[in-house]
């Protein structure tokens, strides 16, 4: 496994698990390393894909288990097509979780959304609320995990049809250890109407499904205001809804591809895993706990990239100075990062690909 890590990450990650815990209670997230480092603290972590030259650039090619063939049949047709970014967008027409690595200089840093709520406040009550998790993977369950040992119930939905891509490892049991499993599948009749009975009670629905697929669900913001109208709704989501990249599926490795954080070097590198999820799970937890006591919007968004971009700038930042510091193999050796708020956006829609796992 690479051992690769953008400088700061940990530094950073500590932050974001102090704002969490400021609104959760004292030591819910607690140290943020071990939520960081899960893949090679549990040895559950898949090899990330390796940078694949593409013209005068690299793309990341995240390809799930039905995409190969539409991949090889993609790169006929695009094989002349030497700017990374125009193919890695008619790959995303394909429906294929691809996305260029940029360089730090070229990437468009996110723009830092709302900090955390500067209303005073200490941590949210959340015992006996109700928490809806319709998300899979890192990102999505490390926030509802963190919610549920902060006192919430949470009802995880899962499919055998449609299983999680941790299931069974040693990551899945413990990001979804205080949760109570539902099985349902909410495409057909009975448990959708089982779902609707969940939500019916519940303060909020945690998504990281597409857009496409919360529209066809009927779980948008505005299809759920007429049924529910009390429920609050947090979609965690790849890419920032005000970016070319809004509607692109991704995993958190094409996040990091796309930041300008895996090419901070003379060439591209893959991360040692997807860091970029369990920051935007710990950003997507203190954003859930303000939603929950009236502190944010009722509606909400965390995306990966917003969660990353303090790390880019900083990069950025220190490369123009000369002095970047180009890995971090541990949690204790990174440089700290900038103080910038990461991206947090309110919605009444929620306009980006998807997050947690395969994003979109």
């Amino acid at each position: 496994m690479s051992d690769w890590l953008p400088p700061g990450l940990f530094d950073y990650g500590a932050e974001l698990a102090t704002e969490a815990d400021r609104r959760l209670g004292a030591g819910v997230a607690g140290d943020a390393a071990c939520w960081i480092d899960m893949p090679r603290r549990l040895g559950t972590a898949d090899e990330p894909s390796e940078p694949v030259r593409w013209g005068d650039g690299a793309l990341c090619v995240d390809l799930g288990p039905d995409d190969s063939e539409t991949w090889e049949r993609f790169a006929e047709v695009h094989r002349d097509q030497a700017d990374p970014d125009v193919v890695a967008a008619a790959a995303q027409e394909w429906r294929l979780p691809v996305t260029p690595f940029r360089r730090v200089s070229e990437a468009a840093v996110e723009t830092a959304a709302p900090a955390p709520s500067c209303e005073p406040m200490g941590p949210a009550s959340l015992d006996g609320k109700q928490i809806v998790d319709l998300t899979s993977m890192w990102a999505g369950p490390l926030c509802t995990e963190l919610l549920g040992r902060a006192g919430a119930e949470v009802r995880k939905a899962s499919s055998a049809a449609r299983p999680d891509g941790l299931a069974g490892t040693a990551m899945y049991a413990e990001l979804n250890a205080h949760k109570t499993a539902v099985e349902l599948d909410p495409r057909f009749g009975a448990d959708r109407d089982a779902l609707e009975r969940l939500l019916a009670t519940a303060d909020l629905l945690v998504t990281s499904l597409s857009p496409r697929a919360l529209a066809n669900l009927e779980l948008l913001p505005e299809q759920l205001c007429v049924r529910h109208p009390r429920l609050h709704t947090l979609a965690i989501t790849a890419f920032e809804p005000d970016s070319p990249e809004c509607c692109w599926i991704a995993y958190g490795t094409g996040v990091h591809a796309a930041s300008g954080l895996g090419w901070l070097g003379d060439e591209p590198q893959a991360p040692a895993y997807s860091y970029p999820d369990p920051l935007a799970g710990l950003l997507a937890a203190r954003v859930a706990a303000e939603q929950i006591v009236g502190a944010a919007a009722q509606h909400m968004r965390v995306s990966l990239a917003g969660a990353v971009a303090p790390l880019a700038e900083w990069a950025s930042c220190r490369r123009t100075a000369g002095a970047l510091t180009t890995l971090a193999r541990s949690p204790h050796d990174a440089p700290g990062p900038m103080a910038a708020a990461p991206s947090v956006d309110s919605a009444t829609t929620p306009g980006s690909a998807s997050g947690g796992g395969r994003h979109g």
